[in-house]
């Protein structure tokens, strides 16, 4: 009957020390190291995309920059009315004036 026990009582302690050699070896027990691969390549993933998202917005920033450059010089280009003389003011009313009587 003794014998028995040991056995147990020995089996417990090898399978305590196989199980405190393994935990103190340093060696992943599952799949921690998939994981943080997991975890690593949705990280990139996210960079990339906040990455495309600030050069988006650079983009479109310097799109309408350009724009409102362009327009300013548009409106500061826009050519002036020239200005008539009084004198081809009169002639043109008397030749419209003619035409109607």
């Amino acid at each position: 009957m003794f014998s028995k026990i040991k056995k147990y009582v020995i089996g417990f302690f090898v399978l305590l020390g196989g199980v405190l050699i393994a935990f103190f070896s340093g060696k992943d027990a599952g799949r921690s190291k998939e994981r943080t691969k997991d975890i690593d390549k949705k990280l990139d993933i996210v960079k990339k995309a906040l990455k495309s998202k600030k050069k988006y917005k650079k983009d479109v920033q310097k799109v309408l920059t350009d724009k409102k450059k362009e327009l300013e010089k548009i409106k500061k280009s826009k050519p002036k009315p020239k200005k008539k003389s009084a004198k081809k003011a009169h002639r043109r009313l008397k030749k419209i004036g003619r035409g109607k009587k």
